[in-house]
């Protein structure tokens, strides 16, 4: 590829490795400084990790929304205190003997609006310090809960100890604590024993790069998504040279004439005449100088240069 190497990157990470292990896994790969991930991954979860490399990490923040998708294992009858199977046991088993009914219901009441406690060990800052190395000093962890909402919470009980589910969910929502909460609602406890990322707002696995034998695959180049395709959703301007070379400098833009759609869209992608991705911009002093529904004038704020 010609230039430095720019874009997403969806990576079907292994279990047992940590979001941070995989940045620097990729690095030293692709020998590239300029990556990190959006969003993390517990080390036990498998699947969907994006990563901005070069100049899309200025981009991250505006792709870090969006729904999130699992697929997994609870296993009940024993919780843990990391709520998944890699923690320490605080009960003893107990064979739950639940009707079927009962599982249902407890599912149907975690579909909705929350509010929930992350795990106590959990990356969560408490006074500054992170939830889980307070965690592992035997200190009290208490973290506010936080509004989540989980859309889909679907399940199949094959065995009497264990729940397989998908599970459709806002960002900041720890599948890790609906296990431990549904255990709580059935009175028998449980953890999470296996989760896999099917989808993170707009990257989902059939975008990934697997990671064969420890390495980058050698067309791993044919996964790297452009920064204009993941910001599609956007309205977008082009503009000629001489107004490039303007933004590229953070001038404001006079753009006359502007489609009303555009009006009312916290940001506009700001693209050169052959499409290239220069910016994002805020649009301000819009007006209807015909009346409503004709377009106006506005000036194009910029935002983001890149």
């Amino acid at each position: 590829m010609n230039g430095p190497l720019t874009g997403f990157l969806v990576i079907d990470k292994a279990e047992g490795m940590t979001s941070h292990a995989v940045v620097q896994f990729v690095r030293r790969q692709l020998q590239i400084r300029k990556i990190g991930h959006l969003g993390t991954l517990d080390p036990m979860a498998t699947g969907v990790l994006p990563l901005a490399v070069g100049r899309a990490t200025r981009l991250a923040r505006f792709l870090m929304g969006g729904r999130k998708v699992y697929e997994g294992t609870i296993r009940l009858g024993l919780t843990t205190d990391t709520y998944d199977r890699l923690g320490q046991p605080t009960s003893e088993f107990r064979q739950p003997r639940l009707a079927p009914d009962r599982l249902r219901a407890a599912v149907e009441s975690m579909v909705g609006e929350l509010m929930q406690a992350p795990p106590p060990y959990s990356a969560k800052k408490i006074g500054g310090r992170r939830a889980y190395r307070l965690a592992r000093q035997g200190l009290q962890v208490d973290i506010p809960p936080q509004r989540v909402r989980i859309h889909q919470f679907r399940f199949r009980q094959d065995a009497a100890d264990t729940v397989d589910f998908e599970v459709h969910c806002s960002p900041g929502t720890y599948v890790r604590a609906l296990a431990h909460e549904l255990g709580q609602k059935l009175g028998c406890g449980a953890h999470l024993s296996r989760l896999r990322r099917l989808s993170s707002g707009k990257f989902s696995l059939s975008m990934a790069c697997p990671l064969p034998q420890g390495r980058m695959p050698q067309d791993w180049t044919r996964f790297l998504l452009s920064m204009n395709s993941m910001l599609e959703d956007m309205p977008c301007i082009r503009v000629c040279a001489e107004d490039r070379e303007a933004f590229a400098h953070g001038r404001t833009l006079g753009v006359g004439k502007v489609p009303l759609d555009h009006s009312g869209a916290p940001m506009i992608r700001v693209l050169s005449e052959s499409g290239l991705l220069l910016g994002l911009a805020e649009m301000a002093s819009y007006r209807h100088p015909d009346g409503p529904g004709e377009p106006g004038a506005a000036r194009l704020l910029p935002k983001l240069v890149l």
